[in-house]
């Protein structure tokens, strides 16, 4: 993560903040110089936490499966889904950290 961490992002307005998402997520540049240098300031910031929470899903489903609980089997479900979204958010992050397409 850059030493000036969300600084351009904070400066976006709230419709730049949302084409930002838009950027990162869909992998496409935006015309705006602002917009793609914060989608690029976010993506380390999303992989942490996308991270996070499929640890959190994983430390869950593992303390119900271990209890035999039928929700056991759910939490499993979510927590492979939030796997598949931690690859692409690092597929992502790696669109967005690649030079200009």
């Amino acid at each position: 993560m850059s030493g000036v961490g969300l600084a351009t992002y904070r400066r976006c307005t709230f419709s730049e903040k949302r084409a930002v998402l838009r950027v990162f997520w869909s992998r496409r540049e935006s015309d705006s110089d602002t917009v793609n240098e914060a989608a690029r300031e976010y993506g380390p910031y999303a992989l942490v936490m996308v991270v996070v929470i499929a640890i959190e899903l994983a430390v869950i489903a593992a303390v119900l499966f271990n209890r035999g609980n039928v929700w056991a089997w759910p939490a499993v479900a979510a927590t492979v889904f939030a796997v598949v979204c931690v690859w692409w958010t690092r597929v992502c992050q790696r669109a967005m950290a690649s030079p200009a397409q």
